[in-house]
């Protein structure tokens, strides 16, 4: 709901009690919550209820809420909490597999990015390619992209760091561009094509048009439901409620309290208080988790930050964390520690040591001068002088010079005639330069 004064004004009726104000604010996002449990576990009797308990919750909840203006967020944090409540009930592993087919396209030849943007197809195929992720990567995707919330609010729905957000985001990417180019859909196929923020929304968009909640807002699903339960659930949430409520009419807490109900099949009567059996469903085998194979990084001496390369047994794991951050950048010498990480936990761990930076340049300890020869002693106390790197520049061009280097000693010794100015660029072995000025036979 775009319009934030008469989302505000229908709270505070809620608040109030006021039925139509409610079904008004349950029309608005119901389909909201319902896309998000369906992106969540790919299942449409899970999604429809998760819709059923987290409208039950803003039923018992709302009264707590302080802030009008925070409704939309706080209500997708309690569906997220409720998807990880069922979540952790599941008694059986879904492995969703990568049974997605993507069609071939007519138009792959289009020209320019707008073409791109009103490609239905294309935005469907992405759609699809999304739902091949794993939940987390779909869960900051749909939030980041469909919502357009900030990676703070992110964080704050979610409760997990603003790092882990930004890193979910580069994989979820970074992922779903490998899926589409497994069916032959990139930039070098499909001419302007890139996964722009505008093009994920129009893609989740796609998916959200084809979903409906198959739901009919009528208080005639209550049928069945207890009196007593209908009043303590309005008691116990502050809502005003009369005591002779009909079942079947469309006033008081029973509307209110009916409009959590899907149409189903007929349930069996009260009075038979067997449960229908369960039928157990063969679970899939569980994915291994990723483990570190190999960390690799440039080994000779540099003064110029650089990032780890990592590389997995496979890609079952969220993000790739050092030293806690999700950038894998390395600036300094010391001990790293790289981690996997998978839904919020430790999976696999490896330290590596750098010893391979230098930031100093060389620096000269002493030197003689005897008429026009000099002498000069050079020290660095990490990579070493490069004495290969040496040149010699004058007036503004590199020019020959003899110069005698003496390693054993880390000595240079060279001429330079009166009224003369030169300038020699030492270099030690990480790239790091030392400029000497020598003139009129003076350093």
């Amino acid at each position: 709901m775009k319009d934030k004064e008469k989302l505000k004004d229908l709270i505070v009726k809620v608040k109030e009690g006021n039925q139509e104000a409610f079904e008004e604010l349950y029309r608005a996002y119901v389909n909201n919550v319902y896309f998000k449990a369906l992106n969540y576990f790919h299942d449409e009797v899970t999604a429809r209820d998760v819709v059923q308990d987290v409208f039950i919750r803003i039923h018992k909840n709302i009264h707590k809420l302080d802030n009008p203006g925070a409704f939309y967020t706080w209500i997708i944090r309690i569906t997220y909490n409720v998807c990880y409540d069922y979540d952790k009930k599941k008694d059986q592993v879904v492995d969703l597999g990568s049974e997605y087919t993507i069609e071939d396209f007519e138009d792959f030849n289009q020209k320019d990015a707008s073409a791109i943007l009103e490609n239905k197809e294309l935005q469907q195929t992405i759609y699809e390619g999304i739902q091949s992720l794993r939940t987390p990567l779909r869960t900051v995707g749909i939030l980041r992209y469909y919502d357009e919330l900030s990676v703070s609010e992110i964080s704050d729905v979610l409760q997990i760091p603003e790092g882990t957000v930004h890193s979910r985001l580069h994989s979820m990417k970074a992922k779903l561009k490998e899926v589409l180019e497994e069916q032959g859909i990139s930039s070098r196929s499909l001419s302007g094509f890139v996964l722009t923020p505008t093009l994920l929304k129009l893609a989740f968009e796609a998916g959200a048009n084809h979903i409906s909640v198959p739901v009919t807002m009528s208080s005639a699903a209550l049928i069945g439901v207890s009196k007593e339960a209908l009043t303590t659930a309005s008691t116990k949430s502050g809502w005003m409620a009369s005591t002779k409520v009909a079942l079947v009419s469309t006033v008081g807490v029973a509307s209110l309290v009916g409009l959590y109900f899907f149409n189903q099949p007929q349930s069996a009567p009260l009075e038979d208080n067997h449960p229908d059996p369960i039928v157990q469903q063969p679970a899939t085998a569980v994915k291994e988790h990723a483990k570190i194979k190999d960390i690799t990084y440039p080994t000779a001496w540099t003064n110029t930050a650089y990032t780890l390369q990592v590389t997995t047994t496979s890609d079952v794991y969220d993000e790739i964390l050092l030293n806690g951050n999700q950038d894998l950048t390395v600036v300094d010498n010391g001990e790293y520690v790289v981690t996997l990480m998978y839904e919020g936990k430790q999976i696999d761990e490896q330290r590596v040591s750098i010893e391979n930076f230098d930031f100093a340049s060389p620096t000269v300890p002493d030197y003689t001068i005897s008429q026009t020869s000099y002498t000069i002693t050079l020290a660095d106390a990490l990579s070493g002088i490069d004495f290969s790197q040496t040149v010699c520049e004058k007036d503004g061009k590199y020019i020959q010079k003899d110069i005698r280097f003496d390693p054993s000693t880390n000595t240079i010794s060279l001429d330079c005639a009166y009224g003369s100015r030169e300038i020699v660029y030492i270099y030690d072995h990480a790239g790091n330069e030392l400029k000497l000025v020598l003139r009129d036979g003076n350093g």
